[in-house]
């Protein structure tokens, strides 16, 4: 009887640890709420259901990934995603439906100078030094935080990237959505305040 008992335990036991390692992650949808640290709202998700893509959709970023971040650009001076969204079964080398990293120290994203956009780029100023590009699924925001204990500011560029056909006016919502949360993480004593995307009106084309 005891042996019979035991080999039932066993089974059931075995049975739950199978069922606890057959089941997938969130796709789609539910990928997406979690994502990000909650930077992608309804009116994106509803986007990004567009995309043919989109129900091989899984969240792949690190736990935490804003503090990591933060911490990474302050004490390591290195870039580093808060955002990674797969493309599940992708081919190698593709596959990243969306993602946002972060970079300290780096060069402006154009010259002071230079007010124009080009073919295939568009160009912004957005005040108090800051700036904004965008390209074919992507975005990209420059801005200066001045953290306690540097004499001078940090130079933050982030950059979304994606593979949905998200459109410019989301992209921008989403990256300044993610950048307001690392201005926070890194304790900017500088405001910085980022625009509504609709709002934002890019330099002319150069004509050359």
């Amino acid at each position: 009887m005891d042996r019979h008992r035991g080999t039932l335990a066993a089974a059931a036991l075995l049975t739950l640890v199978c069922a606890a390692c057959g089941s997938d992650p969130d796709n789609g949808a539910d990928a997406l709420k979690k994502a990000c640290g909650g930077v992608l709202d309804s009116a994106t998700i509803k986007e990004a259901s567009e995309n043919e893509r989109f129900s091989r959709l899984h969240d792949v970023s690190k736990s935490e990934p804003y503090a990591l971040a933060a911490k990474t650009i302050l004490e390591e001076d290195h870039a580093a995603y808060v955002c990674e969204v797969a493309i599940r079964d992708a081919p190698v080398g593709g596959g990243k439906g969306l993602s946002i990293e972060f970079s300290p120290g780096q060069r402006s994203l154009f010259p002071e100078h230079e007010e124009r956009s080009f073919s295939g780029c568009r160009a912004y100023k957005l005040g108090s030094d800051m700036q904004a590009t965008t390209e074919s699924g992507s975005a990209s925001v420059y801005f200066h935080c001045k953290v306690k204990g540097r004499e001078d500011s940090l130079t933050v560029t982030g950059e979304m990237n994606n593979e949905l056909d998200l459109s410019v006016d989301t992209r921008f919502r989403v990256l300044f959505r993610s950048s307001e949360k690392m201005v926070k993480l890194l304790k900017c004593a500088n405001a910085i305040d980022f625009p509504a995307p609709e709002t934002m009106k890019p330099f002319p084309m150069d004509k050359d």
